[in-house]
């Protein structure tokens, strides 16, 4: 044996007698202490063996020790999402010709920004929902709630829910329904209870419009939200469906005993264009089993036009209504029109300069020729999308640029120009100019 190894050799006995020492030193110790110290000392043994076997295991295993099995299946297929939007809105419109009651906020043929040199909370938006996928082999079921919160939530209400349309209650179950997949062909999609309308390029939620305000068209054209029972079937991987019979727009229950229809028929020629076909029938007068509704609409959208930084949609409508009363709300008895008829149309188009910046412009055009779709007073306005006078004739600029300094954050400028075929349609005017800013979270 070398003398190094004696040397370690010698160490370690001298460190082993050295530790053999304290242990007899701290065992005498022991026997000599009062029973009240063994006892702590042995309680603190205890939980220290306690916190090693804990740090041996998982937090997530731990949790979901004391977590039921069937809350743990449910949050494990449940989505979570949402935003929460406020914005800023100023018309410069407003001077001397205005016709606006002093004081009053209300900006012109507006729905969710109508308050003007104010500061609105808009939504707060909860949406909770376990999807399902179609499937030619398996039943399956799913569902989807939407909660919007804020100042924009009246606007939107389905009659016989949070007291309907015009109500002051900031809250609205913007959705509610169950879909369930049918193992027939390719898979039979069926959804019942509300849902949001098949209608148009623009959606209630701000977030995910090309613009930040909603044009024309998605105000005084289409129903916001319908209750009933929904199909649809995907053919293939170029043709989708959708049939929805319902109770009428924005109803809730029914104001009459006459449902309403819409279908619709989805094209897609190749990965970057679709082609929607829709139309429309139901009575949706109260009372009134007899004088019809109907009308039609087609949506065009082009991805990477000419360049993959542009984008493109197209949208018209047309519509008609039997018996049609004019849409004064002054409180006098309104006109009945035995043929009522609007057209519509509109263009969006967004350029997206960087990953952080992009620009979207919009155009559209109304054509109420009998007045029955865009609500007017006599006198002032006292509510959102009101006017002065009856339009009958509506056109529109907006320049929106669209922020995003991170992906779950939106800063929007836009600035927007309005003009009516009426002269004094606009608060003693014939056209209004009107800026913003909204931001947005989305989670």
């Amino acid at each position: 044996m070398s003398v190094q190894a004696k040397r370690l050799k010698a160490i370690g006995l001298c460190l082993s007698a050295l530790l053999a020492a304290a242990a007899a030193v701290r065992a005498q110790d022991q026997a000599q202490m009062p029973a009240d110290q063994k006892q702590l000392l042995d309680r603190i043994k205890q939980l220290e063996d306690k916190v090693a076997d804990l740090e041996g295991k998982s937090t997530q295993t731990v949790t979901q020790a004391s977590i039921p099995q069937k809350t743990l299946d449910f949050l494990g297929q449940t989505e979570i999402s949402g935003f929460v939007s406020a914005s800023y809105i100023y018309d410069f419109s407003r001077g001397a010709k205005s016709s606006v009651t002093p004081g009053s906020p209300t900006i012109a043929g507006r729905l969710y920004d109508s308050n003007n040199n104010s500061f609105t909370l808009d939504k707060f938006k909860l949406a909770v929902e376990h999807p399902i996928d179609s499937s030619p082999t398996n039943w399956l079921a799913g569902y989807r709630a939407d909660l919007i919160v804020g100042q924009d939530a009246p606007l939107t209400h389905s009659s016989g829910l949070f007291g309907g349309p015009g109500s002051s209650q900031d809250i609205d179950l913007e959705q509610a329904f169950v879909d369930i997949n049918i193992p027939i062909g390719n898979g039979l999609k069926v959804i019942a209870g509300k849902t949001v309308t098949l209608m148009g390029v623009e959606v209630i939620e701000e977030v995910s419009n090309p613009n930040w305000s909603e044009g024309n068209q998605f105000i005084y054209v289409e129903n916001f939200t319908q209750t009933g029972i929904q199909f649809a079937y995907k053919w293939n991987d170029k043709i989708d469906t959708e049939l929805v019979v319902f109770n009428g727009w924005d109803q809730l229950p029914d104001n009459n005993s006459s449902p309403s229809f819409m279908g619709r028929i989805g094209i897609a020629p190749d990965a970057n264009t679709t082609i929607g076909l829709l139309g429309y029938g139901g009575c949706e007068q109260t009372a009134d089993n007899h004088d019809y509704r109907t009308g039609a609409e087609i949506v065009l959208n082009r991805n990477k036009l000419f360049t993959d930084k542009l984008n493109a949609w197209l949208q018209f409508d047309y519509g008609h209504e039997d018996n049609a009363p004019a849409a004064d709300l002054s409180g006098a008895t309104p006109a009945v029109f035995p043929n009522a008829d609007w057209y519509a149309a509109g263009a969006w188009a967004t350029y997206d300069f960087t990953d952080m910046v992009e620009l979207a412009l919009r155009a559209d055009y109304l054509k109420d020729k009998e007045g029955v779709r865009t609500p007017f007073v006599d006198g002032n306005v006292t509510a959102p999308a009101e006017f002065s006078v009856a339009p009958k004739e509506l056109f529109s600029l907006t320049a929106t640029l669209n922020i995003k300094p991170i992906a779950s954050l939106q800063v929007r400028p836009e600035v927007r120009y309005d003009h009516s075929a009426a002269p004094d349609a606009f608060d003693g005017k014939d056209d209004q100019v009107t800026a913003l800013i909204g931001v947005a979270y989305l989670y």
